[in-house]
């Protein structure tokens, strides 16, 4: 049986060189150090992961698990742990026309078999889990603005503009321009998630901002 550890080092495995395979690393505030993604798939879902509130922190390439298939030695390394407010998800990411094939849907069935004893929820999502639109665009704008510092002022002219209330991100905007925000302050702290937004409709000017539940 493995260890699933949300805080442990990445599991080895061999990453087959192309001209076409775009990799890179992304900053995650969450895991506290960058995530290594290997495919545009994968970066798609860093970004989920990374703004989801429910989502505590996530590593990639957890564990390696060694099975017997049809009398050969395997491994199988999944993509991601990711530790929920409500328990622990590995998550394997690939296009939707691989993971249809019947070798891989085979060797998922027997992943959701292994993770389910050690306590885990084992997933394949496919791009149309990951890339539905407007929220992923959403989302991968409002992380440029996680890091932003937001005066107390501002916060506190926001709170006080929608006291329960809804208002539009251009009204919004002009309310708390005498304290110093503006569109980009609003983005903060929708990042942040002390307001909220429909991520399911295209961000803009128009769109209606209220402050999040606590």
């Amino acid at each position: 049986m493995t260890q699933l550890d949300i805080g442990g080092q990445r599991a080895c495995r061999v990453i087959r060189r192309s001209m076409h395979r775009i990799m890179g690393r992304f900053p995650s505030m969450k895991s506290g150090r960058s995530i290594h993604w290997e495919s545009q798939l994968e970066r798609d879902l860093v970004y989920l992961l990374e703004f989801d509130p429910a989502v505590v922190s996530y590593r990639e390439q957890p564990v390696t698990v060694h099975y017997e298939d049809a009398g050969r030695l395997c491994r199988y390394t999944p993509d991601f742990l990711v530790q929920m407010a409500y328990g622990l998800h590995v998550i394997e990411v690939k296009p939707a026309r691989i993971a249809e094939e019947p070798e891989w849907r085979d060797l998922f069935e027997r992943m959701v078999a292994h993770f389910a004893k050690e306590g885990a929820k084992y997933e394949v999502l496919t791009e149309r889990d990951i890339r539905r639109q407007p929220r992923l665009d959403n989302v991968a704008l409002l992380l440029r603005y996680q890091r932003q510092a937001v005066q107390d002022g501002a916060v506190s002219a926001i709170r006080g503009c929608l006291s329960g209330d809804r208002m539009m991100l251009a009204d919004l905007a002009r309310r708390i321009a005498e304290r110093g925000g503006g569109v980009a302050t609003i983005y903060a702290l929708l990042a942040q998630h002390i307001l909220a937004t429909d991520l399911d409709t295209p961000l803009g000017l128009q769109s209606p901002i209220w402050v999040a539940q606590e």
